[in-house]
């Protein structure tokens, strides 16, 4: 069993206003998860963010991060407690918009090999689809069990995500925004591709879980399955 999350950060500024990096840290620490991909996280703003989450969390970074944004680097991380294998950053931007990319990670787990990718896509459905229609050839380019993890920012429907239901991806549901209301909109999701498959899935309302971003995490248990 490998326990996966995902977690749009903010940036680490809390619905208090607050940029405390050591908050968001704490909300990973209490997922006890395995792998963690994180969204919108600036590396440089207030010292080695990237080095301070490895510290608090005991997990190793991978840089995703995709652009200078005049305070520091910005974009993505993908945290894990397993052996990395190989990892490489795929461009998934779309032409006028923000930079966006997808991290690609072979990790090494119970002895074998799985690959698990994370990522941020745009907020304007055109841009989504292409990028959705790009993952999709990305991640058919391998075989087995593999896990995405991300914020899609998918508000409705499914159709989307056809390009990963048909490389025989299914995904969960989880409300996750805002934290400020009642969770209504499933934006945040963790995808498995068999020989993998979601067991569970719930999000985190943990102290501080609440108050230190707009979306909570998003966490679940994944059967691996017969790994290559």
């Amino acid at each position: 069993m490998l326990r996966v999350a995902t977690y749009n950060a903010h940036d680490c500024i809390g619905r208090d206003g607050g940029y405390a990096p050591d908050r968001i840290a704490q909300v990973i620490s209490a997922l006890h998860a395995d792998v963690v991909a994180l969204q919108e996280i600036t590396l440089d703003h207030a010292g080695d963010v990237l080095a301070g989450l490895e510290v608090a969390t005991g997990l190793k970074a991978i840089d995703g991060t995709l652009f200078e944004r005049g305070v520091g680097r910005y974009g993505n991380l993908l945290l894990t407690h397993q052996p990395v294998i190989s990892q490489v950053l795929h461009d998934v931007s779309f032409a006028g918009k923000e930079p966006r990319g997808l991290i690609e990670a072979e990790l090494e787990v119970q002895g074998r090999s799985c690959r698990v990718y994370a990522t941020h896509l745009g907020l304007a459905s055109r841009e989504r689809h292409q990028q959705l229609a790009r993952i999709g050839t990305l991640l058919g380019q391998s075989n087995g069990a593999a896990v995405l993890l991300g914020d899609f920012n998918v508000w409705f429907g499914l159709a989307a995500f056809r390009p990963l239901y048909d490389g025989c991806f299914s995904g969960t549901r989880v409300r996750s925004y805002p934290t400020w209301f009642k969770p209504l909109l499933p934006l945040d999701r963790v995808f498995a591709r068999a020989p993998a498959r979601v067991v569970k899935s719930w999000r985190s309302e943990e102290p501080p879980a609440g108050t230190a971003s707009d979306h909570f995490p998003v966490v679940a248990d994944i059967c691996l399955g017969l790994l290559r």
